[in-house]
C-alpha cells in the first residue's frame, strides 16, 4: 500500500513538472512572439519616418496624403497601446519574467518616443499630423492654466549671468493703481548666452536680499524662453500685490515691459495642485511684446483666423485682437516641440483648431531653437 502511495505522488510530481514546462515553453513562445511582433513595428515605423521625410523633401504634401500618415500614425499607437496591454496583464497573471518584462517594455516605450520624434520633427517641418476633430466651440477657458504644464524648471536654460546695477528710478506699469508711475528700483542687468539681455526692476518697497531673491528665483525662468520670446523685452518689472501680470509696449518697442505682482505669482500661479504655471505664464506675457506686433492686423493672420473657425480659448474669443495670439502661442510650443508632454487627444485638439494659425506662425522663422 505504502509503495502504492509512493507510485502515484511520483506521477503526480511528473505531471507538475510537465504541465511547469508546458507553460514555460508556452511563455517562452508567447514573449518570442511578442519580440518579433515589435520588431516588425519597429522596421515599419522606421518605414514611415522615411516616407515623410521623403516627402517632405518633396515640399508639396498634398491633404490626401497627410489623411493617409495620420491614420498610419493611430495605427502604430494603437499596435503599441496593444502590445503594453498583453504585456500587463501576462504580468498580472504571473506567466511574465521579470526580464522579459521590462526588456519588451523598454522596446515599446522606445518606439512611443520614436512616434514623438517622427511627429515633432515633422512639426518642425511644418507638416501637422493629427485626427482631426469637429469642435464648435472653443475648448478651453484660458491656455495658461488648462493646458498641462509644459515647461519643467529642469528644462534647459540660457541664463549666464547677472550684474547688481543699483537703485535707479524706472517707469512702471502698477496695476493696483492701474497706470504708468516711476518708482525707485533695484536694477539687474541679466545677460543669456544667446547675446540677448533684460533689466530686471525690482520695486525699492524689496529690501536688497528680497531683491536678490527675485533675480536668482526667476532670471533662470526667463532663459528658457526661446530667443525669439525675448527678443523685445527690455525690462521685468517687480512690485508687491495680488495683481495679474501685465505686458505693455511703445509703438516703437523702446518701452516693451513685462509686470509681475510677486504675491500673486507666489499664491496663484506657482501653487496651483496641477503644475506651477510660471514658465507658461512668461511665454503668454513675451508672446505679447515679441510676437504680437507681427501678427495682427496682417492679412496671413486674418486668413488663418478665418480658415481655423474658431478659438483655442473663450479669452481668445472674448479678446481676438490682443489675447488670440498669446492664447495660442504656448499650444503651438507644445505641439511642435513638445509632443511627449501632451496627450494625442489634446494634440488632436489643438491642431483641429489652430492648425492655419500654427502654419503663420511657421512662416514667421522664430528662432525658438532652445525648445529642440
Amino acid at each position: 500500500m505504502r509503495n502504492c502511495k509512493y507510485f502515484f505522488l511520483s506521477l503526480l510530481f511528473i505531471f507538475i513538472s510537465c504541465s511547469k514546462e508546458d507553460e514555460i515553453n508556452e511563455l517562452n513562445e508567447t514573449i518570442i512572439l511578442l519580440q518579433s511582433e515589435i520588431s516588425n513595428l519597429n522596421s515599419e515605423i522606421n518605414d514611415y519616418a522615411s516616407q515623410i521625410n521623403e516627402l517632405i523633401s518633396q515640399n508639396n504634401i498634398q491633404l490626401g496624403q497627410i489623411n493617409e500618415l495620420n491614420t498610419q500614425i493611430s495605427g502604430f499607437q494603437n499596435q503599441i497601446e496593444e502590445y503594453i496591454s498583453q504585456i500587463e496583464v501576462l504580468t498580472e497573471s504571473n506567466e511574465i519574467f521579470e526580464a522579459n518584462n521590462n526588456d519588451l517594455t523598454n522596446q515599446l516605450n522606445d518606439l512611443q518616443d520614436q512616434l514623438y520624434s517622427i511627429q515633432s520633427q515633422s512639426a518642425e517641418d511644418g507638416v501637422y499630423l493629427f485626427n482631426k476633430i469637429e469642435i464648435i466651440d472653443p475648448p478651453f477657458g484660458g491656455t495658461m492654466w488648462d493646458l498641462p504644464d509644459l515647461i519643467k524648471p529642469s528644462d534647459y536654460t540660457v541664463y549666464s549671468t547677472s550684474s547688481y546695477i543699483g537703485v535707479e528710478d524706472r517707469l512702471f506699469y502698477d496695476k493696483s493703481i492701474p497706470d504708468f508711475i516711476t518708482y525707485p528700483a533695484h536694477v539687474y542687468k541679466i545677460n543669456f548666452g544667446d547675446g540677448l539681455s533684460v533689466d530686471f526692476e525690482i520695486y525699492s518697497e524689496f529690501s536688497l536680499e528680497e531683491a536678490a531673491s527675485i533675480e536668482l528665483k526667476y532670471a533662470p525662468l526667463i532663459g528658457q524662453l526661446g530667443k525669439d520670446l525675448r527678443r523685445n523685452i527690455k525690462s521685468f518689472e517687480f512690485l508687491k500685490g495680488e495683481e495679474g501680470a501685465s505686458a505693455q509696449r511703445s509703438d516703437d518697442l523702446n518701452y516693451s515691459n513685462i509686470t509681475f505682482h510677486i504675491d500673486w505669482l507666489n499664491n496663484v500661479v506657482s501653487t496651483r495642485p496641477d503644475g506651477d504655471r510660471t514658465e507658461e505664464l512668461m511665454i503668454h506675457e513675451s508672446a505679447h511684446l515679441s510676437i504680437d506686433p507681427y501678427v495682427y492686423g496682417k492679412e496671413g493672420w486674418n486668413e488663418a483666423v478665418l480658415l481655423d473657425g474658431n478659438y483655442l480659448s473663450t479669452y481668445a474669443k472674448d479678446n481676438p485682437d490682443s489675447e488670440d495670439v498669446a492664447e495660442t502661442f504656448q499650444a503651438y510650443i507644445a505641439v511642435k516641440y513638445f509632443p511627449e508632454r501632451i496627450s494625442n487627444s489634446l494634440r488632436d485638439t489643438i491642431l483641429s483648431v489652430c492648425l492655419n494659425r500654427f502654419k503663420y506662425f511657421d512662416s514667421l522663422n522664430l528662432d525658438l531653437s532652445i525648445y529642440k
